[in-house]
C-alpha cells in the first residue's frame, strides 16, 4: 500500500473518530502494546507520540493519551478519574490489510490470536471501562507485519501508524480552534 493510501485511510479513520475528541468531550486516547514485540507497538508508540505532538496545546481537561503496554486493565483507575466521554483504543490489530493500515473495529471482531498479547480480552476491558466511567468506546487496530518478539517495529507499521496520530493530533487542534 502506499503512503498515500496509508495517509488517506488514517484521515477516513481520525474523521470517523471526531465526535469522541475534543471540545465536545474529554477523551482519553490509550494506546496498547508491547515495545518488546516488534509492531505490537504500534499503539503504546502513538500515543507517547501523540502527547509530543499536543505538548504545546493546554489540554489537561479536555485529553489524556496513556501508553498501557501490555496490560491497559491496569490503568481503568487512572482512565476513570479523568471522567471521560470516551475512551479510543490504539492497537495492533489482525486487519487483513496492508501493513499500518488501520480501521476502526467493533468489539465483536476483537478477537483470535492476533488480540493475545495482552492480559486481559481486550473486550472485556472496554466494556468494563464503558460501565465504570459511563462512555463512549472505541477500537482502532493498527495492521501489524509482526508481533515476534523484538524491537523495532517495521517501517511501513511506522509510517502507517504516524499518518494516524498526525490525523488525531489535526482534528484535536482544529476542534480546539472552534471552541
Amino acid at each position: 500500500m502506499s503512503n498515500i493510501e496509508l495517509a488517506a485511510r488514517a484521515r477516513i479513520v481520525a474523521g470517523t473518530l471526531r465526535p469522541l475528541l475534543p471540545p465536545q468531550a474529554r477523551t482519553v486516547i490509550l494506546g496498547v502494546g508491547s515495545e518488546l514485540r516488534q509492531d505490537d507497538y504500534a499503539g503504546s508508540f502513538a500515543a507517547r507520540q501523540l502527547t509530543r505532538l499536543l505538548a504545546d496545546l493546554s489540554l489537561q481537561q479536555s485529553f489524556l493519551a496513556i501508553e498501557g503496554g501490555t496490560a491497559p486493565e491496569n490503568l481503568v483507575g487512572v482512565i476513570r478519574s479523568f471522567r471521560p466521554d470516551a475512551v479510543i483504543v490504539l492497537d495492533a490489530a489482525g486487519l487483513g490489510l496492508a501493513p499500518g493500515s488501520c480501521a476502526i473495529l467493533q468489539p465483536e471482531d476483537i478477537t483470535g490470536a492476533t488480540f493475545s498479547t495482552h492480559m486481559l480480552p481486550l473486550p472485556v476491558t472496554l466494556n468494563y471501562i464503558e460501565q465504570t466511567c459511563g462512555c463512549q468506546t472505541a477500537y482502532v487496530g493498527i495492521q501489524p507485519v509482526s508481533v515476534a518478539q523484538g524491537i523495532g517495529m517495521d517501517p511501513q507499521v511506522q509510517t502507517g501508524t504516524i499518518y494516524l496520530l498526525q490525523e488525531l493530533a489535526a482534528v484535536i487542534r482544529r476542534q480546539l480552534a472552534v471552541k
